[in-house]
This record gives structure tokens, C-alpha cells and sequence, in this order.
């Protein structure tokens, strides 16, 4: 088993602060926000650097695409070279996954998604989609987890493993992310039956909001500390284990009131809590 630090764990660091954070509060591993990774390499600086900072720590995935069922030419064109970006970057950094993220992340941004479309229709345009981007990641030996996102048309659990049915690629397949499932409705008895080959990564994480809420994209529900909110963590971190995984597990925490904290402090709580449900 992998315990991951995810970098919305401490935020408001660097990503070089993340990793020294990451290494000398024992987790075996990190998972790179994508956007401190292009922050980073947007000031000059180079990946020859950071993986001489990394001296060898696995970076289990790096996050994220979004928004990958977005279909005009435009968008779509968009869409395949951010893919591409971040694949190569995952490529050069022994990288084996990257995240994709249904849409739309931001409903209040230009795009809007695809909204009031029948359900058959929109999987076979985002399959079509994802299986595009999951065959440039066979090219680099990448693979793909999926996180629908809980506000978005395609957001359930079913409708994700359809999607990765119908995509049709080896190299796709979700991850368990506690606070989308949860306010999807999720139930740990359907996690527990899930086949574990299809499980690529959990993120664990808790929520403020009731179950089958849905949640919004401003995410409020998520500003509380593991373990404070309603999920009951130690049934699904059981239910993931049911299925068999023994894969990477990320400890995420979008709020904000945590992130003023001591970031070293944040990170070794939130693995200790994690180490202690799984072991």
C-alpha cells in the first residue's frame, strides 16, 4: 500500500515545498497538481531540476485534463494537446498516470459543457473522446484515472464504468474519490464490489454535505478536515480494501481554514489518520 500526499493538502506551497513536505513527513509517494507543475516551469525552471529534488520519490500521478467530453473542433483540438502536454510531462517524470476530469470544472467559465444531452448519446461522445487520449498515453505507457466530477452531467459511478466499458482502452480507469462519490450517492457497498483491476488510485477525503447531495463546483463541502465531516471514512477505506487494491492512496484537503496552517503539521495528520485506518 501507497500513501500519497496530494498537493491540495498544502495548497499554498510550491511544488518543491510539496515534495520536501511529502518526504520528511513519511509518505512513500506524491501526487503533483498539475498547475504547480506548470507554475514551476512557467518561471524557467527546468524538469532536470525537479527530479533531481524528487532523487528518485515516486510520483504515482500527476492531475489533471479537464472537462474531456468537450466536443466543438476547437475545444476538442484543446482538449488532445493539453492531453499531450501533461502525458509527456508524466513520461519524463516516470510518471505511470494522469488524471481526467469530466466537465464542466468551472460552470461559470466560457464552457458550459454538454448539458440535457440523453445519457447514451453523451457516452458515446466522451468515449470517443477518452479513447483518443488514452491511445497518445499508450504511445508513452501512460495510463488514465478517471474522477467524474459530482456537479456534472457525467458524474456517477455507473455512468463511469459504462464510460470506461465503452472507450474500450486497457489503459483506463477510475479513481475513488470519497467526497464525489459520496455526494453522488455512492454507497460503500458498491465500492466494495468493484473490480480492482479498474481501481487506479483513492483519494481520501471527507464531506460537510449530506449523501447524494450532489455538491457544486465552489466545492464548500469539502472545507473540513478529514475526518470532521459525515463520510464514515473507516467503512469505505474498508470497502476500497474489499475489492482487493493495494494500490496508491492520496490524502486530499480542499480547505482553505487548513491550509493557514503549519503545512508540515497538515500533511503528517492526514497520513497518520489514513495509516490508521488502513493498518
Amino acid at each position: 500500500m501507497i500513501i500519497a500526499l496530494n498537493g491540495t493538502a498544502t495548497m499554498y506551497c510550491n511544488l518543491l515545498t510539496d515534495i520536501r513536505i511529502a518526504k520528511e513527513t513519511g509518505y512513500d509517494a506524491i501526487e503533483i497538481i498539475g498547475s504547480k507543475l506548470y507554475r514551476y516551469l512557467d518561471q524557467g525552471l527546468t524538469l532536470e531540476h525537479l527530479k533531481s529534488q524528487l532523487q528518485g520519490f515516486p510520483v504515482v500521478a500527476l492531475g489533471f485534463v479537464q472537462d474531456i467530453e468537450r466536443q466543438e473542433p476547437d475545444d476538442y483540438a484543446a482538449l488532445l494537446q493539453e492531453s499531450e502536454k501533461m502525458i509527456s510531462l508524466a513520461e519524463k517524470l516516470s510518471c505511470p498516470m494522469v488524471q481526467l476530469l469530466t466537465g464542466p470544472l468551472d460552470p461559470s467559465g466560457p464552457y458550459k459543457g454538454l448539458p440535457e444531452m440523453p445519457w447514451p448519446e453523451l457516452r458515446k461522445l466522451v468515449a470517443k473522446n477518452l479513447a483518443a487520449i488514452a491511445d497518445i498515453g499508450a504511445q508513452h505507457h501512460v495510463r488514465f484515472y478517471l474522477e467524474p466530477l459530482n456537479w456534472v452531467p457525467l458524474h456517477s459511478l455507473q455512468q463511469t464504468l459504462e464510460l470506461i466499458d465503452a472507450a474500450g482502452r486497457d489503459n483506463v480507469g477510475l479513481v475513488v474519490d470519497f467526497w464525489h462519490q459520496w455526494d453522488c450517492g455512492t454507497t460503500p457497498d458498491q465500492v466494495a464490489k468493484l473490480d480492482r483491476k479498474l481501481i487506479y488510485g483513492a483519494h481520501f477525503c471527507d464531506s460537510l454535505e449530506r449523501h447524494g447531495s450532489r455538491g457544486s463546483a465552489t466545492q464548500p463541502g469539502r472545507r473540513v478536515w478529514t475526518g470532521g465531516g459525515h463520510i464514515p471514512l473507516k467503512e469505505w477505506v474498508d470497502a476500497v480494501l474489499a475489492t482487493g487494491f493495494d494500490g496508491w492512496w492520496a490524502c486530499e484537503l480542499f480547505s482553505p481554514k487548513h491550509w493557514e496552517l503549519d503545512p508540515w503539521e497538515t500533511a503528517r495528520l492526514l497520513k497518520d489518520t489514513l495509516k490508521y485506518m488502513l493498518f
